[in-house]
């Protein structure tokens, strides 16, 4: 009897051993956090010690951009990617240019008679930033990480929003998707790219909860775990088709409008966690 107990416990040593039983979790290679700014999107990346803050959210959100910014002890953002020229995704990118060195501003090629968008322009040719208007997809890798910005094909479309540069971002084995306000037209163009690899953790939803027709596909091929949504209290861009497509696909659904949310992956487990909403 002792010998088959002594058998017994030595196997339970080396499968903790190889599976690390008992041993903490590796650290964090990727934080992502998807501020609270209300119906705009603001979703900061930290790829080890470098920062890429992807859409700078509305003009009244500066401060609370610059405040996060400023607890990560932020001197520098290495890309600020912005999916396109609506007022809710590059209002506060004017007062970032200027407050923090930035290394390359991403954006779609095409102009708007807005004044975010002038702002914007003034504020790149102050600071003498380098920028890139994407015609074709565009790749960098940070400490580990993976980014893909994927570009629109067209030369010009009838909604604006189709103009939304598309992001995936990968640690090791998990991926995040960043739809920007993308449609159904640049959503189809996405399902085609050669590099969508039909598969994802994360999907942050396009365009604060609104549905298009291809997204049914997207989640069928991509099979995300968890979704975000940036959206104000009312939540009004968030459609029934859209709830009952995250309810039928079993997605845990995370709200900005309930708090920050933030994402982290060690490149094999991905987890979120939400803070307490800040009220905008």
């Amino acid at each position: 009897m002792r010998v088959r107990w002594q058998a017994v416990l030595l196997m339970l040593w080396l499968t903790a051993a190889l599976f690390g039983c008992g041993k903490e979790e590796s650290p964090a290679l990727l934080k992502m956090t998807f501020l609270d700014t209300g119906k705009s999107d603001c979703i900061v990346i930290e790829a080890g010690e470098s920062v890429v803050v992807n859409d700078a959210a509305d003009e009244d959100d500066q401060e609370m951009i610059c405040e996060f910014l400023d607890s990560l002890q932020t001197e520098q953002i290495e890309y600020l990617i912005l999916s396109h020229f609506d007022k809710d995704h590059i209002g506060s990118a004017a007062k970032l240019l200027r407050r923090y060195e930035v290394g390359c501003v991403l954006m779609p090629d095409y102009q708007e008679d807005s004044e975010p968008y002038l702002a914007l322009m003034e504020a790149l040719n102050e600071t003498e930033t380098e920028s890139r208007r994407l015609q074709e997809n565009y790749q960098f890798s940070l400490e580990g990480i993976e980014f893909y910005v994927d570009a629109p094909r067209e030369v010009s479309y009838e909604n604006d929003n189709n103009y939304s540069l598309i992001t995936c971002v990968t640690c090791g084995e998990n991926q995040i998707l960043l739809m920007g306000d993308a449609q159904k037209q640049r959503t189809e163009e996405f399902l085609e790219s050669s590099h969508w690899s039909q598969n994802c953790d994360l999907i942050k939803m396009p365009h604060h909860g609104d549905y298009n027709k291809r997204l049914r596909d997207l989640f069928v091929q991509a099979r995300p775990r968890y979704a975000v949504l940036t959206a104000g209290a009312e939540r009004s861009r968030v459609e029934k088709e859209t709830l009952a497509l995250l309810e039928a696909c079993r997605c845990s659904v995370y709200y900005t409008d309930e708090g920050t949310v933030t994402v982290t992956s060690n490149g094999i487990n991905l987890q979120v966690g939400q803070m307490a909403g800040s009220g905008n």
